[in-house]
């Protein structure tokens, strides 16, 4: 079985991501085909436990040649949406399957990284924090010369990763929210009093004094 589909390796002058979503899979042999020929080929494919195998190799075959080739789109936006067992034919071995957001991607590192990197100037902003982009880690022009990226809370909270500036209390720990918080769906506070662990999906609503963050769809 498997001298029909070697000899089909990616030509050596292919060395690039993009060229790599160009290429195509092998042509295979019609399964049925297939089998009728491997069963034909000697008394040994007579026992079961022979079929039994050969079946699960053509089921192999089968889902391979199914597999869908990676896309030029893919490769240009650094990432495509599928399972971990949904990984396109022709995808660069460097990329890696991640969960994001929820949402099941295979991704290349390079997509990882700046996505960190958006996330953090979002929780950063979103707290009233102010992201300072090191030139170590960038070469945009609006870095400055520290050591790394980081994001610089207003006094009175502190900067918590995935969760970005959080409030603290007087001995310099976390204020956490509260189970009447979570019920309520609400609690009063400015942007930088954002309590630690709050629902990510929660947002800040100004509202003069009564600004709060809250839960966008409070159940009730």
């Amino acid at each position: 079985v498997f001298a029909l589909i070697s000899g089909c390796a990616a030509p050596s002058d292919v060395d690039s991501p993009v060229a790599q979503a160009g290429l195509r899979k092998p042509r295979i042999p019609d399964p049925a085909d297939l089998k009728a020929s491997v069963l034909s080929a000697g008394d040994r494919a007579s026992s079961k436990a022979t079929i039994q195998e050969m079946e699960a190799v053509l089921q192999q075959i089968e889902t391979e040649m199914n597999r869908p080739n990676i896309t030029v789109d893919d490769i240009k936006r650094g990432w495509y949406a599928g399972a971990q067992a949904e990984k396109k034919y022709g995808t660069p071995d460097g990329w890696v399957f991640v969960i994001v957001n929820g949402e099941s991607r295979w991704a290349s590192p390079n997509f990882l990284d700046e996505s960190d990197e958006v996330n953090a100037k979002e929780l950063c902003k979103a707290t009233a924090g102010t992201y300072i982009l090191s030139c170590f880690e960038s070469d945009k022009t609006d870095c400055e010369y520290v050591p790394e990226s980081e994001c610089r809370c207003i006094d009175g909270s502190r900067w918590h990763d995935k969760q970005g500036c959080i409030r603290m209390d007087t001995d310099g720990h976390y204020v956490s929210i509260s189970p009447e918080d979570l019920r309520r769906g609400w609690y009063q506070g400015l942007p930088n009093e954002k309590k630690l662990d709050t629902p990510e999906n929660w947002v800040w609503r100004e509202s003069g004094r009564d600004s709060r963050w809250q839960n966008p769809n409070p159940m009730n």
